[in-house]
């Protein structure tokens, strides 16, 4: 079984698109770490697109993050900075209404497993905490040893990371093609952002292994991973896609 682990979409249709056809029949299930609206322009495609893997993964988990908590007033507007609140405001007026039912229903924190955890942030604090490798990635680390959790897949940050227990001269921040044993853990495991990632693993990254070339807006990545439980390995992944059309569709909402 592997499971393709996704995360922090942001409305941007394309880059999800790129991402299902790069690994079309190469995963049984699916996670889906929140944030699947702000920001982008494509709120109600990526809705529809997440709310049909039950069609073709098994499992499927799908979390909520602080952009759905906010769509659903679960976050008051006051805590999004103004960019990020108008990506709310548009996702609220786009969506229909069993769209913003089914948003208002997710939770930002789910089990797969006795010792397997996903959360949209932090472990502690699911919707809104942050893990940059600090004192709070620490304390979510202790809260996971005390829980009996050995693995943590999050999102959040928009930058794939991985904490904790990793093997010796293992990269903190990974670039795609890096394939991560977990162990007994406690490690935590972000794949990045498929919609809006913030870092590029060093200004470089790969649509395979050995095959690296420049990002452009032509060739932008899109980050996820996959995890397989069988073998015990999480591979860090991304693919490139053609950004132009979301930038011109972002242009076009003033």
């Amino acid at each position: 079984m592997k499971i393709l682990v996704v995360s922090d979409i942001h409305s941007n249709a394309d880059a999800l698109r790129a991402v299902l056809d790069a690994e079309s029949g190469s995963c049984s299930g699916i996670f889906c770490l929140g944030d699947t609206v702000g920001y982008g322009p494509d709120s109600e495609e990526c809705v529809r697109i997440v709310r049909s893997f039950d069609r073709s993964f098994e499992p499927v988990i799908v979390l909520s993050g602080n952009h759905e908590a906010g769509v659903s007033g679960a976050i008051p507007e006051a805590w999004f900075n103004p960019n990020a609140l108008a990506g709310v405001r548009r996702a609220r007026e786009s969506l229909a209404e069993d769209a913003l039912a089914w948003i208002s229903a997710l939770k930002p924190t789910a089990r797969f497993s006795e010792d397997v955890l996903l959360s949209h942030g932090s472990p502690v604090e699911p919707t809104t905490g942050y893990l940059f490798g600090g004192y709070e990635t620490e304390q979510a680390l202790s809260f996971m040893a005390a829980s009996g959790i050995g693995l943590c897949f999050c999102g959040h940050t928009h930058d794939a990371s991985a904490f904790g227990l990793v093997p010796s001269g293992f990269s903190r921040f990974p670039e795609p093609g890096a394939v991560l044993h977990p162990g007994t853990g406690p490690v935590i495991v972000n794949p990045g952002s498929v919609g809006f990632p913030r870092s590029f693993n060093g200004g470089r990254t790969a649509d395979m292994p050995g095959t690296g070339k420049p990002i452009s807006e032509s060739s932008f990545p899109a980050y996820y991973a996959v995890w397989d439980p069988d073998e015990g390995t999480v591979t860090f992944r991304d693919v490139r896609y053609d950004r132009r059309p979301l930038e011109k569709r972002i242009a076009e909402l003033g």
